[in-house]
């Protein structure tokens, strides 16, 4: 008997251990399932990730590893810039970062993705070639037609728990997606805020007005830039209405008009770009001047056309070049014979 109850507390000791101070969020260790109906995520290095991608998109299931090619270490993350993301925020493959999509023609990928992921309808592609990018290389962003779309591989997004209100409930699930979309983190969260909300009588003129879920205090801070010497000195710092925020590109021709020689940036001619294909947009790292990706010539998939289903004159569609993903020959061309 006393056996049993030393087991109980020891159990119930090691799953305190676990748990995220002042949180009840449970941390999971490499090796462990995630996802599905498991509450908590993975400890910090680790991505709750299943073997393929899931064709249920929620309740995804996985198991919390070191994915090959994600080191969140060495990546910096994006600092957050005044007025947001146009769109909702990406997760990186990685798990890294949070951040605003990437938009058509902007560079994607890189070592842990530290260059950024496309937008929910665009492909992260190989500057040449015809596949999806897996770190560490760097891609482009590009729109990619639909009869188009199964030559990419989709990249394995995190599984991600949490919990959001549908019909006055708690529904909690599991998301595989690199667009995780969660109100609450864990179902006690969800189930406070919830009800102090049903226990509330809107009919009663004396009842008080439900409390707000408690939030931490948050501090407003925005990403500015400023001239120190001949450099842009760019960090995170407190909001301030009255003083807009400074960034790069008008730091950068500060210091080009005061003269400074280090703003000046090298010329690299701008390559020539076949029809099928376009000129992607230069990449500057937060802080600099001068790109560390310069603008490259890619293939535009949207320019390819399917395969004929139709030629006049009884004719059959005969393959005459086979497209490689190079500019020139981006895509399959075919000749009616």
């Amino acid at each position: 008997m006393v056996s049993s109850v030393l087991w109980i507390w020891a159990r119930m000791l090691a799953l305190m251990c676990l748990l995220v101070p002042g949180s009840g969020y449970l941390l999971l260790r490499e090796g462990e399932k995630c996802g599905g109906w498991i509450e908590g995520g993975c400890e910090s290095g680790l991505l709750c990730q299943s073997d393929e991608p899931s064709f249920d998109f929620f309740y995804a299931e996985g198991v919390c590893t070191r994915p090959v090619g994600c080191n969140c270490s060495e990546v910096q993350c994006p600092p957050q810039r005044r007025g947001g993301c146009r769109s909702r925020p990406v997760s990186d493959p990685c798990g890294c970062c949070s951040h605003c999509p990437k938009t058509k023609g902007q560079v994607c990928g890189g070592p842990s993705w530290r260059y950024g992921y496309c937008d929910s309808d665009l492909v992260c592609a190989l500057v040449v070639g015809l596949d999806s990018v897996r770190p560490p290389q760097i891609g482009v962003c590009k729109a990619v037609p639909s009869h188009f779309k199964d030559t990419f591989s989709s990249p394995l997004c995190p599984v991600w728990y949490g919990c959001n209100v549908h019909v006055g409930n708690c529904d909690c699930y599991s998301q595989q997606s690199c667009f995780p979309a969660f109100s609450y983190s864990t179902y006690d969260a969800c189930n406070k805020v919830l009800m102090e909300f049903l226990t509330y009588d809107v009919y009663d003129s004396d009842a008080k007005k439900p409390p707000k879920p408690e939030t931490p205090a948050r501090v407003c801070m925005e990403w500015g830039c400023e001239v120190q010497g001949c450099e842009c000195v760019c960090q995170q710092r407190m909001c301030n209405d009255r003083i807009p925020p400074l960034y790069e590109e008008a730091c950068c021709n500060m210091l080009k008009e005061s003269g400074c020689h280090n703003a000046s940036c090298p010329e690299i001619p701008t390559p020539p770009c076949p029809a099928d294909s376009f000129i992607s947009e230069p990449h500057t790292d937060p802080g600099q001047c001068c790109p560390v990706v310069p603008a490259m010539c890619t293939c535009d998939f949207q320019t390819c056309a399917p395969k004929p289903t139709y030629c006049p004159n009884r004719g059959l569609p005969k393959l005459v070049v086979k497209g490689n993903g190079h500019p020139g020959t981006c895509c399959d061309r075919y000749e009616c014979v």
